[in-house]
C-alpha cells in the first residue's frame, strides 16, 4: 500500500516508522525514541567491545578488527571514503557476537554487524546528531517490518540473502534517512540492495557463524552504501521493494537444502573447511 500512496512516499520513512510503532505498541513518540536510543547504545557498546579485542575459545577466528582499525587509522588501507570505518565497526560487532558478548540481532545474529556498523559509521562521517541516527534506525526497522510480513529473516529458509541481504536493504534505507531523503527513495534503495544480493547461499564453515559471515556482513555495508548512492544519484530501481521481497523468498525456496544453513554445501564442504571443523 505504501508504494502506491504518493503523499506518504514524500515523507521521511522514519516518520512512517514512528506512526507504525506507536500504533502497534501504544507507546508515545518519546518512549519509542528512548527505546531506540537504548538499542543504539548497545550497538555502540558492541563496537567498542569488539575494537578493544575479544577472546573466546570456541570460535574459528580471533580478534581481527583491532588490527584492521589500527591500519585504517594509520593510512595503510586503500582510500574508500567511509567504507573502511564501516568495515571496522561491522567486524567489531561480529567479533563481539562470536565472543558471546551482548549484541542486537539486526535482523539476526548472523547479520548483526552490517546494519549498525554502516549507520553508526556513516552518522559519524556526516557528523549527524543522535536524533538523526535514531531516525535512521527507525527507517531501517520499517523495512524489516515489510520483510517480516512477506518473507523471512532465516537463512535456514532462504539462504544468506535473507540475513545479510535483508541487513543491507535495511541499512540502505537508513542511509537514505541520514541523507535527508524520502520514503520513496528509501524503498528504492532497499529494493536495489535486495536485488544485488539475490540468491546468496548460507554455507557456514564448521557450523560457526563466522566464515563467510564476517565478509558477507562487510559486503552488506558496501551494498547498502552503493544502493543508497544509486538512488540519490537518480537511478531507477525498476522493481518495487514489495516485489523484490517476494522474489527473495521465492528464490530462497528454490535453493537446495545443502545451501540453506545446513553446512552441507558451498564453502562449508571445502577441504579447508573440513580441516577446521575437525579441529573444533
Amino acid at each position: 500500500d505504501l508504494e502506491e500512496n504518493s503523499s506518504l512516499l514524500e515523507r521521511p520513512l522514519s516518520e512512517l516508522a514512528l506512526d507504525y510503532e506507536a500504533k502497534r505498541s501504544s507507546m508515545t513518540a518519546s518512549e519509542i525514541h528512548t527505546k531506540m536510543e537504548e538499542l543504539v547504545q548497545i550497538f555502540r557498546n558492541s563496537i567498542d567491545t569488539g575494537l578493544s579485542g575479544t577472546n573466546y575459545s570456541d570460535r574459528i577466528l580471533g580478534a581481527q578488527s583491532p588490527e584492521y582499525n589500527q591500519r585504517r587509522l594509520s593510512g595503510q588501507l586503500l582510500p574508500d571514503g567511509p567504507m573502511s570505518k564501516m568495515t571496522s565497526y561491522i567486524m567489531a560487532i561480529m567479533e563481539s557476537k562470536s565472543a558471546m558478548e551482548v549484541i542486537v540481532a539486526a535482523p539476526t545474529a548472523g547479520s548483526a554487524g552490517g546494519l549498525p556498523g554502516t549507520l553508526i559509521a556513516m552518522a559519524e562521517e556526516l557528523e549527524a546528531d543522535q536524533n538523526k541516527l535514531i531516525n535512521a534506525f527507525l527507517a531501517a526497522g520499517l523495512i524489516g517490518v515489510f520483510i517480516s510480513a512477506d518473507a523471512t529473516f532465516a537463512a535456514e529458509v532462504a539462504g544468506c540473502q535473507a540475513e545479510t541481504g535483508v541487513g543491507a536493504a535495511m541499512a540502505a534505507a537508513g542511509l537514505i534517512e541520514l541523507s535527508g531523503g524520502t520514503a520513496q527513495q528509501a524503498l528504492g534503495a532497499a529494493s536495489i540492495a535486495l536485488q544485488n544480493i539475490m540468491g546468496l547461499i548460507c554455507d557456514p564453515v564448521g557450523n560457526r557463524v563466522e566464515i563467510p559471515c564476517l565478509g558477507r556482513n562487510v559486503q552488506s555495508g558496501a551494498n547498502a552504501l552503493t544502493a543508497a548512492n544509486m538512488i540519490l544519484g537518480g537511478v531507477d530501481p525498476v522493481i518495487p521493494l514489495s516485489e523484490s521481497i517476494k522474489t527473495m523468498l521465492d528464490v530462497g525456496n528454490s535453493l537446495p537444502r545443502e545451501l540453506r544453513c545446513t553446512a552441507l554445501g558451498g564453502l562449508a564442504i571445502t577441504k579447508a573447511a573440513k580441516e577446521i571443523e575437525a579441529k573444533l
